[in-house]
């Protein structure tokens, strides 16, 4: 419990030192038990100086939606899956895949790429819903490899 509680408080300092976004948003992400995809959206894009940090998040889920990043059936307030949230990921992140997913680039490919590369770990479904520290955790292994320029 206690090595949980200090990776949790790691990531969150990890991820708080990449970029500055406000603490009310950060409090939000960090609660919600289903994050929604609005809020994912901000998350990365920030994260990835895709967009502004006062963008909002229903300005970042429609450039997801322009982007194509997102299924058209989501909306801001749709709670987003974890293969969603991968590929969206490995997009702003600009993060090339292997052979499956330079062919199929999609959130099915781009989940088994990011849980080969240990960024997505334990036993979880694709089409599970991501909590928001979760999305944290996933973040701050995903700015650890681009920080160690991999």
């Amino acid at each position: 419990m206690k090595r949980t509680a200090w990776t949790i408080l790691f990531t969150f300092a990890a991820a708080l030192g990449a970029f500055a976004q406000s603490n009310e948003a950060m409090d939000q992400i960090l609660a919600a038990n289903a994050l929604q995809c609005g809020k994912a959206a901000y998350l990365l894009l920030v994260a990835s100086d895709n967009i502004a940090e006062d963008a909002g998040d229903a300005r970042s889920f429609d450039l997801l939606r322009e982007l194509g990043w997102i299924g058209n059936k989501a909306t801001a307030e749709t709670p987003i899956t974890i293969s969603e949230y991968a590929y969206v990921l490995m997009r702003a992140f600009g993060m090339k895949g292997g052979l499956l997913y330079s062919l199929l680039p999609g959130p099915r490919y781009a989940f088994r790429e990011l849980v080969d590369r240990g960024v997505i770990q334990g036993r979880v479904d694709p089409a599970d819903r991501l909590s928001g520290q979760r999305a944290m955790h996933i973040l701050g292994r995903v700015l650890d490899i681009e920080e160690a320029g991999g």
